[in-house]
């Protein structure tokens, strides 16, 4: 089994340690989970599920800042 897996997030591949959870790669880009929508392999996944998710070889993530305007 590696130890590595192959996702890719909003179009950019990247190699990440197994067992990488979501928050975690959230965080290595610099975003908060709690200021970002994730879409996981096309569904799109509540914030509840965006603090627990477990990053899985093949996924494919679109994730899209909020910002607040006026």
């Amino acid at each position: 089994m590696s130890d590595k897996i192959h996702i890719t997030a909003n179009g950019k591949p990247y190699v990440l340690e197994t067992a990488t959870t979501l928050p975690d790669f959230l965080d290595s880009l610099g975003l908060a989970p709690e200021r970002v929508v994730v879409e996981r392999n096309r569904e799109a996944l509540t914030p509840s599920e965006t603090l627990k998710a477990t990053l899985a070889d093949g996924d494919n993530l679109e994730i899209v800042r909020i910002v607040a305007g006026g």
